[in-house]
């Protein structure tokens, strides 16, 4: 993005005493004039302008992101809300229309009674031997 001059690590070198040199032998670097007070100010302003469409760039995919990350946290919870709402009635009648099917039937506090019959039937399709038939009848009751 910005080109700054190529510079070169001082080298080691061993220590030596400097000399110290005197006021009158240090150059004074001449006062920049107008025209390079100009031209600074020129780049300087290309360079603002540059680093404004950047920014508004940057703020315009920020803008874009956050609009797309509420955007999937809608999608997810929207579903699991409507699920809450409408899923459990339909499960209830499922299991109803089910509970039918097996043979059982449900008294007011929700306990299921099974048919004896039914489970007999159930259990002699299952590979069982007498000791698991039991021990199935006895935890049933």
């Amino acid at each position: 993005m910005f080109k700054h001059k190529q510079t070169t690590p001082p080298l080691v070198e061993a220590k030596t005493e400097a000399e110290p040199v005197a006021v009158d032998k240090i150059e004074s670097t001449p006062k920049n004039s107008t025209a390079d007070l100009r031209e600074l100010m020129e780049k300087n302003l290309k360079w603002s302008q540059i680093i404004y469409e950047q920014n508004r760039k940057i703020n315009n995919k920020l803008l874009w992101s956050a609009i797309a990350g509420w955007l999937r946290i809608f999608l997810i919870v929207v579903p699991i809300v409507l699920a809450i709402i409408y899923l459990s009635p339909i499960m209830k009648s499922a299991f109803d229309a089910y509970q039918g099917l097996l043979g059982g039937t449900t008294n007011k506090t929700g306990i299921t009674n099974i048919n004896t019959q039914s489970l007999e039937q159930l259990m002699n399709l299952l590979p069982l031997n007498a000791a698991q038939r039991e021990q199935i009848k006895a935890t049933i009751k």
